[in-house]
């Protein structure tokens, strides 16, 4: 470990400073270094949850969280990549990733906890599987998908575990079988597992979204996807309440036509989507995000620009089964932010954490929404290096971020975690 490497590390571990009446915040800590992959987070409605990421081809955890002990130990779990994780606010959960054994791939799944067994073959192929999704319900069933391809053939499928008998599903089923190997699927569901997927299909017959519902009484899906919306959509997010109603948001931006943000409404009760709604225009749109507590509260970000203009962050919120009026810009920083993340808790409050590239190098800030947007809060710093891959987590105890730090042998993963509810 070089001593340029320790002293950039120390200035980015430093203790996060607070605020009179604000959170208290643990220092950063350092979890792990080197070819580093992708990491994801999960937390329960006590504050307590699990870190899980890749390196080199093998897959870490950590018991983490506000309301865990502050020891760092890390333990191994397994070969592979594209870890996914998700955990109920009960405490229950499941990993999902992906392994090549030869010419052979694998989605490997494993129940986390005390229930936790070995980990179990979800799926094998000598195609492609891509875009990885997993949610769980209160019991903790889980339902994954992902997209398929091998030999041109597309394939939009589901796999499902159920808790009482403690196995998975004896094959996925084909939701769709769309022409685009783009389509990217996306997965929704509410803690009594209702769920739907969402993808992009364009063909000669029809272009749009088109949506499969799953219903757990009977445990199955939808005979046929219907339709969502009937033109061009891209770069699609959905989200449920835990009445099975839903929201879906996309671009929709025609050759040569300003962009448009959309979203559409889906009540559970009449069983169909509401017209699109245009949430904003602009030249240029982008990395639209999404989520949904289950009271039916949403949080819309995205981000847009106009010719000439420098990109900005917006956000608009939705309650009883409404947009806002306006969308709120959340700074034009001259920092470029490069990525960001979000999360929306039960009680409402939504946490946006942002890397920004600057000339010095990259920082890490979060920001709070408890009716309005709270000021930046710097919780990190890469002097003359990058960050990437930001993270969030929030529960009523707190709030857990993770990000990258660096590049090559290099890479570092920072976690840092608070206590208490942001004000």
């Amino acid at each position: 470990m070089t001593l340029e490497f320790l002293k950039r590390l120390a200035q980015a571990l430093r203790p996060v400073p607070g605020e009179a009446g604000g959170p208290r915040w643990r220092a950063a800590a350092y979890l792990d270094r080197g070819h580093l992959g992708e990491a994801r987070l999960a937390l329960d409605h006590r504050g307590r949850g699990m870190a899980l990421w890749e390196n080199g081809g093998n897959l870490w955890t950590m018991p983490m969280g506000p309301a865990a002990s502050p020891a760092l130990l890390r333990l191994p779990f397994g070969e592979g990549a594209n870890p996914r994780l998700a955990l109920s606010p009960e405490g229950r959960g499941l990993a999902v990733w992906l392994a090549e054994r030869g010419a052979e791939r694998q989605i490997l799944g494993k129940v986390l906890g005390a229930r936790g067994g070995p980990e179990n073959v979800v799926f094998r192929t000598h195609g492609s599987v891509r875009r990885l999704q997993v949610t769980v319900d209160r019991r903790g069933n889980a339902l994954v998908v992902w997209l398929h391809e091998r030999v041109g053939r597309i394939e939009v499928m589901a796999q499902s575990f159920d808790t009482r008998g403690g196995a998975w599903d004896t094959g996925p089923i084909v939701l769709g079988r769309p022409s685009d190997p783009e389509a990217s699927p996306r997965l929704a569901s509410n803690h009594r597992e209702h769920a739907m997927v969402l993808w992009e299909a364009q063909d000669s017959l029809f272009e749009g979204l088109m949506a499969s519902h799953y219903w757990p009484s009977e445990r199955i899906w939808s005979d046929r996807p219907v339709p969502v919306v009937t033109h061009l959509a891209h770069h699609h997010q959905v989200a449920m309440d835990d009445h099975g109603n839903a929201l879906a948001l996309w671009i929709h931006a025609p050759y040569g036509q300003r962009g448009a943000l959309e979203a559409s409404f889906y009540d559970v009760q009449a069983g169909d989507w509401s017209e699109p709604a245009t949430l904003a225009r602009a030249q240029e749109i982008s990395f639209p995000r999404l989520l949904m507590n289950g009271a039916g509260e949403a949080l819309a970000t995205w981000s847009q620009r106009e010719s000439g203009g420098v990109s900005c962050l917006f956000s608009k919120a939705f309650r009883e089964r409404a947009w806002e009026a306006d969308a709120e810009c959340l700074g034009h920083d001259p920092g470029r932010y490069h990525d960001y993340a979000i999360d929306l808790s039960a009680d409402g409050r939504a946490g946006l954490l942002v890397v920004q590239r600057g000339a010095a190098g990259d920082q890490v800030s979060l920001r709070i929404r408890q009716g309005a947007w709270s000021a930046p809060r710097v919780m990190g710093s890469a002097p003359g290096s990058t960050c990437d891959s930001p993270r969030i987590a929030l529960c009523p105890r707190g709030t857990s971020l993770l990000w990258t730090q660096g590049t090559g042998a290099e890479k570092t993963l920072i976690l840092v975690n608070s206590q208490g509810s942001e004000p």
